[in-house]
């Protein structure tokens, strides 16, 4: 919110709000977005996920070429940009790890729904810095977990039952390929890592592993429930 919404919404005034904001940034519960006269004052720490949320779930979904990667190449590219976040506080030794697990996600968009999606083809790729945290969120409006594994692997039982076997075993939706290590690759480097953390939604599956794993799953379950295709947040500790 802005300070004048804040003033009208509390009935109090412009002094006082500004008194509580300072004392609220300086005890890190709160941090302030954007410059006068615009700034915005949000909870610290607490990703915003509502663009990602509406986008996975309206009919008609409006391209953002600043946050869909259309391609894998335009995806690849943005890649490096997690570089960044090391000025922010992101240990410079777990910069690779960071970097190859969201290429790991973000490719098994590309990978299991070529010629299968929705709509819009291509994944959300965000990156957030947030309460002493490194956010990264990836979606896609494609045809999900269970419903590329079940093709292959006719024995898993439900979408629940496909979502933890991709995370927790060598399992591949692409047969006769020998693959499927990916997502296990990503549990392992987020248990890994300190302070590292990850939660997918995939159909009505639900996933989380790591230290802030369960942050990673209430910032989701703010927003969604459900999805049509996969999204994943991982968090990451910044110093």
């Amino acid at each position: 919110m802005r300070p004048a919404e804040l003033q009208e919404s509390l009935k109090i005034t412009p002094q006082t709000v500004h008194y509580h904001l300072r004392n609220l940034v300086r005890q890190g519960l709160i941090e302030a977005k954007g410059s006068v006269p615009f700034t915005q004052y949000s909870l610290a720490g607490i990703p915003d996920l509502e663009a990602v949320a509406h986008w996975l779930s309206v009919e008609n979904p409006v391209n953002n070429p600043d946050l869909i990667c259309d391609t894998r190449d335009v995806f690849t590219a943005r890649l490096p940009r997690l570089k960044a976040f090391v000025y922010d506080g992101l240990d410079e030794k777990i910069l690779p790890r960071v970097i190859s697990t969201a290429g790991e996600i973000g490719n098994n968009s590309f990978d299991h729904n070529m010629g299968q999606w929705k709509d819009m083809p291509g994944c959300w790729f965000e990156t957030q810095a947030t309460g002493k945290y490194l956010w990264v969120c990836i979606a896609d409006r494609g045809q999900g977990i269970f419903k590329t594994l079940v093709k292959v692997h006719s024995d898993l039982a439900d979408e629940q039952t496909a979502l933890e076997a991709a995370f927790e075993t060598v399992i591949s939706g692409r047969s006769p390929e020998r693959r499927g290590n990916g997502l296990k690759f990503v549990r392992e480097n987020i248990l890994n890592a300190p302070g590292g953390g990850i939660a997918c939604f995939s159909g009505n599956a639900k996933v989380e592993y790591g230290e802030h794993g369960d942050k990673c799953l209430v910032s989701l379950k703010k927003y969604l429930d459900e999805v049509q295709g996969t999204i994943t947040l991982m968090s990451w500790g910044l110093k």
